[in-house]
C-alpha cells in the first residue's frame, strides 16, 4: 500500500499515524509548529507547567483510554474535581446543578423557576432554531440568561440567537428533577459524575499524552516547522504539496489543518461558490494569561467559568489542581482564557497591556494580592476552535462534499472537520479513517 502524508501533528494527526503504524502502513507527518500536540500542548515556564487550555482526557472511549494507560502507566492519574461558574460574586456548579440553584436563588425564587423547568421537562417541545430560543424555552429567561446565554456569547463571540444549538453539548443534561433528587440524597458522588468532574490527567500536563504518542509512532517520521503553502491537484487527485518552498509528491493525503486554510491552499483554486462559503466560516482564537504565584493554593476547582461581560475571560483554571507537579512546592499558578477574533482589541494588544488588565481584575476578585505575583506570561493560539454559528452545518456539508471529489484525500481533526470535539473523538475518527483503507 502506498504512503500516506498527514498534515498536522496534533491529536488528530498523531492518532491517525498511530493506527497506520499498527497496520504497518507507511506514513509521514508535516507539522507547522516546532512541537507536536497542536493546540493541546503543555508549556514550561521556569519551574511551572501549564496547558494550552483546560484540557482533559475523558474516559469516554475504552480503546483511547487503554492506549494512554499503556503509554503513561502510573503517570496517568484519575482526577475528581468538578468545576464552577462565578456569577454575582457567588460560585455555582457548572454545568448547572439543581441543588446548587437552590442555594443560589433561595427557596422562593428557586421554587418559581424550578416549577417552570419541572413543567417544561414533561412538555414535549420541538427544538427551536437557535441556541437562545431553545434554552429560554427549556429553562426560562432568568436561568438561561444567568448561566447559559451570556457565557455562550462571550465564548463564541456572537449573539446567542446567531448560535447553533450544537454548542449546548452535554452541559444542559443535568438540569432536571431527577438530578435534583439524586443530588439531594447522594450529593457528593452525583455532583462529580453529573459535572463531568472525573477525568484522566498526566503528572506533567496534557502535552505528555502526545509527546509519548509521538515517541511510540517514531519521531523521525514527524517533520516540524513545516508550513504548507500550496496543495496541488489535477483531475480530482492531489499530486503534491508545497512546504517551505519545497515540493513533496503525494500518494494519499490526510489533512487535519483548519478547513478554511486547507481550501485556500488548493491550487488550482476552488470555484467561487466554495471560496465564498469558506470565507463565511469562523474560527475563534484564544489568549492565555498565565500568572505565577507565591501562594500555596487558590481554590479546589477544576475550572471556574465567568459569564459576566465585566470580565474579558471565560474560564480560569489552576494547573496544580490537576497535578501538584505542575507547580513548585508551596507555589501555584492561574491560567486565564480570553477568547477573541483576530480583529478584536485584545488580540492586537501588547503582552504587558493584556497582563495588567487581567491581573487587576483577578486581584479585585481576591484570588491573590499584588505582592504574591511572581511573574506572568501571555500565549496566543490561532484557530483554537470552530464557531458553531446558526446553520453552520449546511455550509460544512457543502464544503465536505466538494472535498470528497478528491479521490486520495481524507479530512480529520477538530478544525479540519469544523467540529467541536475532544481527544477521544479524534481517536474514534482516526480508527474509522484507517479501517476504511482496507
Amino acid at each position: 500500500m502506498s504512503k500516506y502524508t498527514i498534515i498536522g501533528a496534533g491529536p488528530a494527526g498523531l492518532s491517525i499515524a498511530y493506527y497506520l503504524k499498527n497496520k504497518r502502513i507507511k506514513f509521514e507527518i508535516f507539522e507547522s509548529s516546532k512541537k507536536v500536540g497542536g493546540n493541546c500542548i503543555t508549556i514550561k515556564h521556569n519551574d511551572f507547567y501549564f496547558d494550552s487550555g483546560a484540557h482533559r482526557l475523558h474516559d469516554k472511549d475504552p480503546e483511547t483510554t487503554q492506549i494512554f494507560k499503556n503509554l503513561l502507566k502510573e503517570e496517568l492519574k484519575e482526577i475528581n474535581i468538578p468545576s464552577q461558574i462565578f456569577v454575582k460574586e457567588k460560585y455555582v456548579d457548572f454545568p448547572i446543578s439543581p441543588l446548587n440553584l437552590l442555594n443560589f436563588f433561595g427557596l422562593k425564587t428557586f421554587l418559581i423557576e424550578g416549577i417552570k423547568v419541572f413543567i417544561k421537562s414533561f412538555t414535549k417541545h420541538k427544538q427551536l432554531n437557535n441556541f437562545y430560543d431553545n434554552v429560554v424555552s427549556i429553562y426560562g429567561l432568568k436561568i438561561a440568561n444567568l448561566f447559559l446565554i451570556n457565557y455562550s456569547q462571550k465564548l463564541w463571540g456572537l449573539e446567542a440567537n446567531r448560535l447553533s444549538n450544537d454548542i449546548s453539548g452535554k452541559r444542559l443534561k443535568g438540569l432536571n428533577f431527577k438530578t435534583f433528587i439524586l443530588e439531594f440524597i447522594f450529593s457528593s458522588k452525583v455532583k462529580t459524575k453529573h459535572l463531568d468532574g472525573s477525568f484522566l490527567y498526566p503528572d506533567y500536563g496534557i502535552g505528555t499524552l502526545f509527546d509519548k504518542l509521538a515517541t511510540q509512532i517514531g519521531t523521525r517520521k514527524i517533520k516540524t516547522n513545516c508550513n504548507v503553502k500550496k496543495i496541488n491537484h489535477d483531475n480530482n487527485i492531489i499530486n503534491s504539496i508545497e512546504i517551505n518552498n519545497k515540493l513533496y509528491p503525494i500518494s494519499n493525503l490526510i489533512s487535519t489543518m483548519p478547513l478554511d486554510k486547507f481550501i485556500f491552499s488548493l491550487s488550482p483554486s476552488p470555484p467561487q461558490r466554495i471560496i465564498k462559503l469558506t470565507k463565511s466560516i469562523k474560527f475563534r482564537n484564544l489568549i492565555l494569561v498565565a500568572v505565577f504565584l507565591n501562594k500555596k493554593s487558590i481554590n479546589n476547582n477544576g475550572s471556574i467559568y465567568f459569564p459576566s461581560s465585566k470580565y474579558p475571560f471565560t474560564r480560569i483554571y489552576e494547573p496544580r489542581n490537576r497535578s501538584k507537579l505542575m507547580s513548585p512546592l508551596n507555589k501555584t499558578s492561574l491560567i486565564v482564557e480570553i477568547p477573541c477574533f483576530s480583529k478584536d482589541q485584545y488580540w492586537s494588544m501588547q503582552e504587558n497591556q493584556i497582563s495588567k488588565k487581567i491581573l487587576d481584575l483577578l486581584i479585585e476578585i481576591n484570588f491573590f494580592s499584588k505582592s504574591e505575583i511572581i511573574s506572568s506570561k501571555t500565549y496566543k493560539i490561532n484557530n483554537a476552535y470552530p464557531v458553531l454559528e446558526l446553520d453552520f452545518d449546511k455550509k460544512i456539508i457543502e464544503l465536505r462534499n466538494y472535498l470528497k471529489k478528491f479521490k486520495n484525500l481524507k479530512i480529520s481533526g477538530r478544525n479540519g472537520l469544523f467540529s467541536y470535539s475532544h481527544i477521544h473523538d479524534q481517536f474514534i475518527n482516526a480508527r474509522e479513517i484507517v479501517n476504511e483503507l482496507n
